[in-house]
């Protein structure tokens, strides 16, 4: 299954990453190559170039790492498109920006209005955390594509569950599969094995392993559950009046069916 690039920019692993080197480049790149406007905006009588630049680094640092860590958490409940993820980077280069061209008119440039300080401020950032941004997304890009080389050589009826950091945790025939439960933060694969219920529990969401269940057959009864119509033994109404499916495997809880995946349940019965 082709994985969602964003998806990958999105993960924990590359947030903390994303946080650490683009600040860390932009400082590197302003101390040893020293471009004209940002030098001249951080040689100050009172403060060193390499002073100024370790203050503005520590800005990128402490704003990135906020940015980066609301976008993860919306990513963990809503889809992020490619645009909106291009949308959020250029707006964390503006505020950015206007958090560098704060610290510089408080410390030295007060003759300088602070929208022309934010301008030229976001114009460099734009110029110099591009880089960062490109290798970032490149070097995910290509070690995303890797992998599904890797895994095309594998067997495609296979279902295969990944957690929230793309690591394969685990792997089996999708008819094994009763039905999977979601539970805030982590969903439990309730399988067959050796004619023995079993369940494995697994770090993630049902919006990620979505795509990949209805694929194999698995169908959508409610917002917290995914079932296999291969092990419902009945679908009736509870004594709250409520549409349900029970298992034809005992010891299970009847799973409930929401109005609108009624019909396409019991189609496929």
């Amino acid at each position: 299954m082709k994985k969602n690039i964003v998806k990958v920019l999105l993960s924990g692993a590359s947030t903390i990453m994303h946080s650490m080197i683009v600040p860390l480049f932009a400082l590197i790149f302003t101390i040893y190559y020293k471009p004209y406007a940002f030098y001249n905006l951080l040689h100050m009588e009172h403060a060193s170039f390499a002073f100024n630049a370790t203050i503005v680094f520590c800005i990128v640092l402490l704003t990135i790492s906020i940015t980066r860590g609301w976008l993860y958490l919306i990513g963990k409940y809503k889809e992020v498109s490619k645009p909106v993820y291009l949308v959020w980077c250029i707006g964390e280069m503006l505020v950015t920006s206007l958090f560098i061209s704060l610290y510089l008119v408080l410390m030295d440039h007060k003759e300088i209005h602070f929208f022309e300080l934010a301008g030229t401020s976001f114009v460099m950032m734009m110029a110099i955390c591009v880089y960062p941004y490109a290798f970032l997304w490149l070097g995910l890009a290509l070690h995303t594509k890797e992998n599904e080389d890797e895994t095309t050589v594998e067997d495609t009826s296979l279902l295969r569950f990944h957690d929230e950091y793309n690591k394969l945790r685990f792997v089996i025939a999708p008819q094994a599969v009763m039905f999977i439960k979601s539970e805030d933060n982590y969903v439990q694969i309730h399988y067959m094995d050796k004619g023995k219920t079993k369940k494995f529990i697994l770090r993630s969401s049902m919006r990620a392993l979505e795509e990949s269940l209805a694929k194999h057959g698995l169908v959508r009864c409610h917002r917290s559950y995914f079932i296999n119509p291969a092990f419902i033994r009945i679908v009736h109404r509870d004594e709250a009046g409520l549409i349900v499916a029970d298992l034809n495997q005992d010891g299970y809880e009847s799973i409930p069916i929401s109005r609108k995946y009624q019909d396409a349940i019991t189609k496929l019965l």
